[in-house]
């Protein structure tokens, strides 16, 4: 089963990881509870749209979540309940970060020179960055501080990665919301060829 990992990491907050390796039609059958999705993922044209959509629900309810997901006007996911929840999917993983009393926010992706493609736009020009690694702290902590404030719609420019103190696998980036003026600790993990990036507030 590629339920990677569901982990409290802090009080009230629950990050679930979920490994995607099945296809669509093995989630259907191994999953049957999943069923009530078919006419919803069957309507898109991407099979890895499917699979994403898949994934997270398995997740969610891996999680201990029944309940399914909304979205706001901006495309931010939300539950009915009120919980809090954010989501991110990349080629090969998926992750869902809940809470029911802390806004969060959840980013991953997959290693890839492909960010120095956009590094010139990616990066403040007070911002520097030393190599692919530091290149994709700073891609996915920017990801994970527009989620954590959806509402405002920070543009790259708004947001500043302001220190990096962790080793190669796991850490914490302080980010910096420069419409505020206000920092935050962002925690990181790098796994399998992902990088995790989430926040509470």
């Amino acid at each position: 089963m590629p339920l990677l990992s569901v982990e409290e990491v802090a009080p009230g907050v629950k990050l679930g990881i979920w490994k995607t390796v099945e296809t669509v039609d093995e989630f259907f059958a191994e999953y049957p509870r999943l069923s009530f999705l078919k006419p919803k993922v069957l309507g898109f044209a991407a099979e890895q749209r499917r699979i994403e959509v898949l994934a997270v629900y398995s997740l969610l309810h891996g999680m201990g979540i029944t309940e399914s997901l909304l979205h706001d006007g901006n495309g931010k996911p939300l539950f009915a309940s009120g919980l809090n929840v954010s989501v991110s999917h990349t080629k090969g993983c998926v992750a869902v970060i809940i809470s029911g009393q802390s806004k969060v926010a959840v980013d991953i992706e997959y290693q890839s020179d492909r960010v120095g493609r956009v590094a010139k736009r990616l990066l403040r020009s007070d911002e520097k960055a030393a190599g692919l690694r530091e290149l994709m702290l700073h891609w996915c902590g920017k990801e994970t501080l527009y989620k954590l404030y959806s509402e405002e719609h920070l543009a790259l420019e708004d947001m500043r990665l302001v220190s990096i103190d962790g080793g190669e696998r796991c850490g914490v980036i302080e980010m910096e919301n420069v419409q505020r003026g206000e920092t935050l600790d962002v925690c990181y993990r790098f796994f399998d060829g992902f990088v995790l990036t989430y926040a509470v507030l």
